[in-house]
C-alpha cells in the first residue's frame, strides 16, 4: 500500500506503528501526549488538526488512522478538515487482520466486522446529506450514500447467514471429537506470542508463522495423542490489549474454542519488558474471563525462555503466580521454547497430567534450559 499517518498516544505507539507496517512501507507519525483529552465533538482539537494538517502536506498520504476508537462525528469532522480518508483502530486492526486472512471464514468474519463498524458512520453520512451538511469530497451524493447503506445492510445480513452456516458446521465437528472422547486444548495469548510457533512444535504441522501481530486470522485443529488422552490442540487468532466489541464478534467461532475448551495455553512472552509482561498478562486473563473460560486448567507457559535469563524467567514465574492466586483457575506454569524445542517434553507432561486429572492443583514447573 501506499503512505499512511498515524495519529497515536505516545504509550500506544509501539503497537500501533507494529500494525501499521503490516500494511504501509511508508509510515508518518503524530504523537499525543498521554495526558491529552479528546474533544468531544472533534477527538482533535484545533490545535492537533493543524499538526496533522501540517503533516500531511506535501506528501500523498492514502489515509490517516487514530488509533483510538472514533464516533461518526469525529470521523466526519476529521474528513472534512484534513481531506484524506481517516479511520481509527478498530479499522486498523481489521484491515490488518484482512491482510493475513486466508480461509473463507476468516474473510467472512472480517469483511462483516469493517460493515458494521462502518454502518453507523454511513447512517451519519445519510443524515448530513438530508440536512444538507455533507461535504462533496465526502461522497457522490444523497442517492447514492442512502443506497449504498441499503446495500451495506443487506450484505452483513448475507454474510450473517453464511457465517452461521459455517459456524454450524464447526459446532458439529466440535461435538462429534468430544463424542469420540477427545480434549479441546486451545492455545491463546497475546498476538506473536509464538503461539502458532508452538501449535506446529506439538502437532507437526507448518503453518504460516512471522514476526508481524495478528497472523493467525483463522483456527486449525489437529489431534495428537498425549498419554492416554487423544488431545485436539487448536491455534487461535491472537489477542489484543482493550480488544474491540466488533472483533469480539467477529471472531466468535474462535473465541468459542477457547471457552469450550478442555484446558488452555496461555502463551507468554519472556522477552517482553516487565511492564510489557504484565500488561498481557492481565489482558490475557481478562479476556479469558469475559469470554467465560474460568474454573478450568490453565497452563500458562513462559515462551521464548532461550532469549533471557534464568533469573528473569524466575521473576516472571512469579508475576504469573500472583496474579493467579484469585483462584479462578487450576494452573500450572511452564517455561519453554517453541522455537528451540525447549521444555516441550516437560509441557507434554503436565498437559497428560492436566487432561486426566482436570483439577489439578497449581504448581509452577520451572525447569532449567
Amino acid at each position: 500500500m501506499s503512505k499512511a499517518l498515524l495519529v497515536v498516544r505516545r504509550s500506544d505507539r509501539a503497537e500501533a506503528e507494529e500494525l501499521a507496517k503490516v500494511l504501509y512501507r511508508e509510515l508518518e507519525v503524530v504523537e499525543l501526549p498521554d495526558s491529552y483529552r479528546a474533544s468531544v465533538a472533534t477527538y482533535l482539537t484545533p490545535k492537533w488538526v493543524d499538526v496533522v494538517r501540517k503533516a500531511l502536506d506535501g506528501s500523498s498520504f492514502s489515509k490517516v488512522y487514530v488509533y483510538d476508537v472514533l464516533s461518526p462525528r469525529h470521523v466526519s469532522y476529521l474528513m472534512k478538515e484534513l481531506k484524506v480518508s481517516v479511520e481509527d483502530r478498530v479499522m486498523l486492526i481489521l484491515d490488518v487482520l484482512a491482510e493475513h486472512a486466508g480461509s473463507k471464514e476468516a474473510k467472512i468474519q472480517i469483511e462483516m466486522a469493517k460493515l458494521r463498524h462502518q454502518l453507523p458512520l454511513i447512517r451519519d453520512w445519510v443524515r448530513r446529506v438530508k440536512l444538507g451538511e455533507l461535504p462533496g469530497f465526502l461522497g457522490p451524493g444523497g442517492y447514492a450514500i442512502d443506497a449504498y447503506y441499503t446495500h451495506v445492510r443487506r450484505r452483513i445480513a448475507k454474510l450473517k447467514k453464511e457465517l452461521e452456516r459455517i459456524r454450524k458446521v464447526k459446532d458439529t465437528e466440535r461435538s462429534r471429537r468430544e463424542e469420540r472422547g477427545f480434549k479441546h486444548v486451545a492455545i491463546a495469548g497475546y498476538t506473536n506470542a509464538g503461539k502458532t510457533t508452538l501449535f506446529n512444535r506439538l502437532t507437526g504441522e507448518r503453518r504460516a508463522t512471522g514476526p508481524e501481530l495478528l497472523t493467525t486470522t483463522s483456527t486449525k485443529a489437529k489431534m495428537v495423542p498425549i498419554g492416554n488422552s487423544r488431545a485436539v490442540f487448536i491455534d487461535t487468532v491472537g489477542f489484543i490489549r482493550d480488544i474491540p466489541p466488533e472483533i469480539v464478534e467477529a471472531f466468535y467461532a474462535t473465541l468459542k474454542e477457547i471457552s469450550t475448551a478442555s484446558a488452555v495455553i496461555l502463551m507468554l512472552d519472556s522477552y517482553d519488558n516487565e511492564g510489557a509482561f504484565l500488561m498481557k498478562l492481565r489482558e490475557s486473563l481478562r479476556i479469558l474471563i469475559r469470554i467465560g473460560y474460568v474454573g478450568k486448567p490453565l497452563i500458562v507457559t513462559l515462551n521464548k525462555i532461550d532469549l533471557v535469563q534464568d533469573d528473569y524467567v524466575k521473576k516472571l514465574g512469579e508475576l504469573v503466580e500472583g496474579e493467579l492466586k484469585g483462584g479462578l483457575w487450576s494452573y500450572r506454569v511452564v517455561a519453554i521454547s517453541a522455537l528451540k524445542g525447549v521444555n516441550i517434553d516437560l509441557l507434554k507432561k503436565v498437559l497428560e497430567e492436566v487432561l486426566e486429572a482436570p483439577t489439578y492443583l497449581h504448581g509452577t514447573s520451572l525447569a532449567p534450559q
